[in-house]
């Protein structure tokens, strides 16, 4: 049975998709077989394999990061935004759902009754699992959006299961981004007593104060890092597992997981440029004790 461990955040943009592929990175160079999967990846920028199956170009990417190829398994869900504010939702790759308005309770909907609600979602979730489990012995898994949404109707429910839905079905220890402390803290205050014990460990990103502290000739040795977690976000209560640095490499690319279109990164050059990033922030990364909470 293949390990699980999941990354979640506050929102979108947060590093999910990086920490992602920094971890399967981690777990490849270690010696492990290991496997990416995103349930719900909402976004226009998408990867199609030579067979036309079509997914988030993210997933695309933690593959090259994994060592594997590229596969709709990896974001079994796709539902893809078009300009003229319609969606098609993908599944495993194929259209199920083409062009159906994006407002109110049509994106839920299509003309053959109800699409992406949360038991199709565990269906496909259980599917995804299933196969990734024969082949790999690590499955690092990213939730969609924040970790928990309100007022958003039906869609709060599908963005809430795309997150610890998804940590309940894998049953996945859960690592949770933190960018800033009002957020990580308003997070944690919504999810449940069941939800907040599947958080295991805090991944500490404040990529805009370190970007602005870098900017002002301060430098972000690991000591100040882990002084800056552990003073900031230690009485929370969670393990804090890493303490990432400001990657200038990745401010100058195009956002890993957009969900307006967006140019993409060439999977040879990510794979280039990951090897140099891993190298650059392992220090930064307590490794051993991801690989103790994923169970291996």
């Amino acid at each position: 049975m293949a390990k699980k461990i999941m990354v979640q955040g506050t929102g979108s943009g947060k590093g999910k998709s990086f920490v992602v592929s920094l971890l399967c990175r981690m777990f490849r160079d270690a010696g492990y077989s290991v496997a990416p999967l995103k349930v719900v990846n909402f976004t226009a920028v998408t990867y199609r394999t030579r067979d036309g199956l079509e997914f988030g170009y993210s997933q695309a990417l933690q593959a090259v990061a994994a060592g594997i190829e590229p596969s709709p398994v990896l974001n079994p869900v796709t539902p893809k935004p078009w300009l003229d504010g319609t969606i098609t939702v993908f599944v495993f790759g194929k259209p199920v759902v083409k062009n159906v308005r994006f407002s109110g309770s049509d994106l839920l909907k299509s003309g053959e009754g109800e699409f992406m609600d949360t038991r199709m979602l565990e269906e496909v979730t259980r599917k995804a699992l299933a196969e990734l489990e024969a082949n790999y012995d690590i499955i690092v898994i990213e939730g969609s959006g924040p970790a928990k949404v309100r007022g958003l109707g039906v869609m709060s429910k599908v963005i809430e299961f795309a997150n610890m839905g998804v940590a309940r079905v894998a049953n996945a220890p859960v690592l949770m981004i933190a960018n800033d402390p009002d957020s990580i803290r308003g997070i944690l205050s919504l999810l449940s007593s069941e939800e907040r014990g599947r958080v295991k460990g805090l991944v500490v990103n404040p990529f805009e104060w370190f970007k602005t502290s870098s900017e002002l000739g301060a430098e972000i040795t690991p000591e100040l890092a882990w002084g800056y977690a552990k003073s900031v976000y230690g009485d929370l209560g969670y393990e804090i597992v890493a303490a990432l640095p400001f990657v200038e490499e990745l401010a100058s690319l195009p956002e890993l997981d957009p969900v307006p279109p967006a140019p993409t990164i060439p999977l040879d050059y990510w794979d280039y440029l990951l090897s140099k990033i891993v190298k650059k922030v392992e220090k930064y990364v307590d490794f051993d004790a991801i690989a103790r909470i994923a169970g291996v």
